[in-house]
């Protein structure tokens, strides 16, 4: 008798559970074509997109897929599980066959790169990534700090720090060399219906009131905040292989200090953080006026200030600590008022408390960065065009970690580092599990 209700009890389960596959049939996988492109800038130069590698994320659970495209630039992934992806395409050309294809002379090897935000189903054709040529730029991003350290036995985001490099053979001048933290859409899910969203889930500039420039988002970025190196010409020089290090705060923060409030503060551990006392220049925000001043922006007479030339809100060069961030340099000697600013498009009406952002052609940018938060499913859209960043980098140890990205050596010449500088920061960073201001660091 129990061998029959047994046999019955299991006999029900059975077919429970292929009424439910009926009712909710499993999501199967998918192929997923992509089409390589150039920009049509470049279309006619010849180029082959032949063995141009795809790398395809998916943004729920980090599975990485990768591919080489065919000589007419298409690749198929013939079984992808269905959802959000980000897709970034990357081909190196030897300098030698570049300048043999092209007639265009060039020194260095030249990468071109392209990514999108890509939702693979059934239906979703043929994606298609245009690939651009990044600017190779002689000052580069080397390390960002921006995870900050232990907020219960560190220095929390106060010891954030920027290292600045010369990637170039030739001294160079860090006077009026200007970082730029570059605004964007910083929520993980959009509504897509809304129409200051593009499809990648990042604003539509287009649509930015008193906006008239169809190319708002393809050839400009959108700054929040900007600082300069202070002088005009030839004041801080940089030799080639060298660095400079740019301090939210330049202080010894493994020692006890005293916070712009009258209080003495310290850490539990001060291994955990870092000595900033001998940074080259500092972001200091409290000569601003009507700025409320954070109690821990410390001026260090010693070392220079940053010029901030604009800021909307920030109280300091605070960098995200969760890397939901982007970083570019440039150069200018120009006031910033001169620049176009543009409210963000979701600002439906202009008044004196709206915030807008300075408007920066790409054409002037040296170099950038894209940060990302560590987990996959906590990252925000990409923000940054292809040719400045097609990719991204992260600290694994994610926020207050006391950890640094940093960007990889590419090769030396005569004892001299050149790194890495493919514009695709997913290729060209590493991390360190401590971050280090020394200028001795190099992966």
């Amino acid at each position: 008798m129990k061998k029959i209700q047994l046999f019955s009890l299991l006999f029900i389960l059975v077919c429970a559970l292929s009424a439910c596959k009926k009712d909710n049939p499993e999501v199967g996988a998918v192929a997923a074509t992509f089409q390589v492109k150039f920009d049509e800038q470049i279309a006619g130069l010849g180029l082959s997109p032949l063995n141009t590698e795809i790398t395809l994320t998916n943004q729920v659970n980090g599975q990485i897929n990768k591919a080489k495209a065919d000589a007419n630039g298409l690749v198929t992934f013939s079984s992808i599980i269905p959802g959000k992806y980000i897709a970034v395409a990357t081909l190196t050309i030897k300098a030698k066959d570049y300048s043999n294809l092209t007639g265009v002379y060039t020194a260095e090897d030249v990468v071109f790169n392209a990514n999108i935000n890509a939702v693979v189903g059934d239906n979703s054709g043929t994606l298609v990534l245009n690939m651009k040529t990044g600017r190779l730029g002689d000052w580069v991003l080397k390390q960002i700090y921006y995870g900050g350290s232990s907020t219960t036995d560190g220095a929390v985001f106060r010891d954030q720090f920027i290292e600045i490099y010369n990637n170039s053979n030739e001294i160079m001048y860090a006077d009026s060399l200007c970082i730029a933290l570059v605004n964007g859409v910083n929520s993980i899910t959009q509504d897509l219906t809304k129409p200051w969203f593009l499809s990648t889930g990042q604003f539509d500039w287009t649509k930015s009131l008193t906006m008239n420039n169809s190319k708002a988002n393809s050839d400009y970025i959108y700054a929040t905040t900007i600082v300069r190196i202070p002088g005009t010409g030839k004041k801080y020089p940089v030799e080639p292989g060298k660095s400079i290090i740019i301090a939210q705060n330049a202080l010894n923060h493994k020692a006890p200090y005293t916070n712009n409030a009258g209080k003495e503060v310290g850490v539990k551990r001060p291994e955990l953080t870092v000595d900033l006392s001998h940074a080259d220049f500092e972001a200091y925000y409290g000569d601003l006026p009507g700025i409320n001043v954070l109690a821990t922006d410390i001026d260090n007479p010693l070392v220079p200030n940053l010029v901030v030339l604009y800021r909307i809100s920030d109280r300091d060069l605070i960098l995200d600590a969760r890397g939901q961030e982007a970083i570019v340099l440039f150069k200018t000697k120009n006031d910033i008022s001169s620049f176009p600013k543009f409210p963000a498009p979701d600002a439906l009406a202009i008044t004196s408390s709206t915030a807008q952002y300075v408007q920066l052609p790409n054409s002037m940018i040296i170099d950038g960065v894209e940060l990302a938060a560590t987990v996959d499913t906590k990252r925000v859209p990409h923000r940054l065009p292809s040719e400045i960043d097609a990719g991204f980098t992260f600290v694994p140890g994610g926020s207050y970690s006391s950890q640094s990205v940093i960007r990889k050596t590419g090769k030396t010449v005569n004892g001299r580092k050149v790194l890495k500088d493919s514009n695709n920061s997913s290729e060209d960073f590493d991390y360190l599990l401590m971050a280090d201001p020394s200028k001795n660091a190099f992966k």
